[in-house]
């Protein structure tokens, strides 16, 4: 995959994440924009902060996509034997699993730390509005 390719990928993941953090779970996602929350002046950095910080670990988290090769080759291996050895296959599962679970337990701590930024009225009408 060349730059530009994975720079476009890196953008449209990070576009996607922050779309969600303003639409998670909303069946109207009208009433999850963030702008409703009129945040303050300081509140709107700490979330650039926040935001930034998720930028560069979605980078790294790009890297576990690249090993995608890796991994494919390591499943026509395991589905290519003649027996099929159980402990290899869980040594896949886990090999290939963890790093999306660790992407989604980031993406959680991310979340949190969103509402963090809120005051308890605004906290409560996003969970009230977009949560739920």
């Amino acid at each position: 995959m060349t730059t530009a390719q994975w720079k476009k990928l890196i953008y449209l993941s990070l576009g996607f994440y922050l779309y969600s953090i303003s639409s998670v779970y909303a069946f109207d996602a009208n009433n999850c924009d963030i702008r409703k929350l009129e945040l303050t002046q300081m509140q709107k950095a700490r979330l650039r902060i926040i935001r930034m910080q998720y930028k560069r670990n979605s980078t790294a988290n790009l890297q576990h996509i690249a090993n995608n090769t890796r991994k494919n080759e390591h499943l026509n291996q395991l589905l290519m034997q003649a027996k099929f050895n159980e402990a290899e296959a869980k040594r896949y599962v886990l090999n290939y699993y963890m790093p999306r679970m660790q992407q989604d337990v980031h993406e959680l701590k991310v979340q949190h730390e969103f509402l963090q930024i809120l005051n308890h009225q605004q906290r409560r009408n996003w969970i009230k509005n977009c949560l739920q």
